[in-house]
């Protein structure tokens, strides 16, 4: 009976480990959802701050430019950062896609021996009956 706790114990390592991992991708998708919202208001103040037929002094013409610069550097920052997540999303569903034939296969073992058990358990007993029969 030891080997069924066996294959019990780690189908639920593996159960947990792919808990882990969907909770881990959950998160990641939120953050995800979040920093691309972040990207669109970036992109929205970007154009925000050219102002088309509109006269300026050279002192708001270059505080405009230098914050456009700035916004500009930090679309690329986010744009980096969603491409890094989007890998570790990729990454993680691997990981529960490996983890769900993980758990698969090991059911499919212990549901197995269980059935190899019970035929030989069966063979037993018949074997009991014929020789109780012959005596």
């Amino acid at each position: 009976m030891s080997k069924y706790r066996v294959f019990d114990l780690i189908y639920r390592q593996g159960e947990n480990k792919k808990l882990k991992a969907q909770f881990e991708l959950n998160n990641m998708t939120d953050n995800i959802g979040k920093i691309r919202k972040l990207e669109e208001d970036l992109t929205f103040n970007i154009k925000e701050t050219v102002e088309v037929g509109v006269s300026q002094s050279g002192h708001s013409v270059k505080i405009n430019s230098k914050l456009r610069e700035k916004m500009i550097h930090q679309k690329e920052v986010v744009e980096n950062k969603i491409d890094f997540l989007t890998i570790e999303q990729l990454h993680l569903q691997e990981m529960m896609t490996k983890h769900e034939f993980k758990n698969k296969k090991i059911l499919e073992k212990l549901s197995e021996l269980k059935s190899n058990d019970q035929k030989a358990t069966e063979l037993k007993q018949f074997e009991r009956d014929i020789l109780l029969r012959r005596k």
